[in-house]
């Protein structure tokens, strides 16, 4: 019998909110607040947004997709480029009315967590938010690419396909090249 969760707590949470529509952005914020968010600032661009982050922490940050001058995915490559801003590994879920598969790729590309399609679907949102908070994704730091782990299944490997990290996973595993105790102390020493 699988165990329950105990309700995703959003109380403490910090929301980035980011649409150039008014309208889009009082609703979103109603539905994090029916959520118990607390915390939410919101921008009406990506411009407006940037600024922002350069001196505020988040825990997520909501974007919209479709935005003048700047779009959501300017935004989202953005924040994943600035390696010590403080928003750099920060969850990022892009919001937008047409979602297929080739934006959801682009959006994925860019760096963002996850796309939700609007109008909102209260539970949709509230699921995505706790898988987020539910499943730590490894984050990549890469040439072309710095957001979360991609991947979502663990899948065998194709036949006749190596393992990119075979290489790296060769060197972990190799007992020979663990430091002893003696040697981890002495770093710090």
């Amino acid at each position: 019998m699988a165990t329950a969760h105990p309700r995703l707590d959003l109380r403490k949470a910090k929301a980035l909110l980011v649409d150039d529509n008014p309208q889009s952005l009082e609703l979103l914020s109603q539905v994090l607040t029916g959520f118990r968010m607390r915390e939410m600032k919101t921008c009406r661009s990506a411009a407006e947004a940037r600024e922002i982050l350069t001196t505020q922490r988040f825990d997520v940050i909501l974007a919209d997709l479709d935005m003048p001058d700047e779009d959501g995915l300017f935004l989202v490559r953005h924040i994943r480029s600035e390696s010590r801003a403080p928003n750099y590994t920060t969850p990022i879920i892009i919001l937008h009315g047409f979602t297929p598969a080739g934006m959801v790729h682009s959006a994925r590309d860019a760096g963002a967590n996850m796309v939700v399609r609007k109008p909102i679907a209260p539970s949709v949102l509230f699921s995505r938010l706790e898988w987020i908070a539910r499943n730590n994704r490894e984050f990549v730091t890469a040439d072309g690419y710095n957001g979360p782990d991609r991947r979502f299944r663990q899948m065998p490997l194709a036949q006749n396909q190596q393992e990119r990290r075979a290489e790296a996973l060769a060197l972990i595993a190799d007992p020979t090249r663990a430091l002893s105790q003696d040697d981890i102390s002495a770093l710090f020493d």
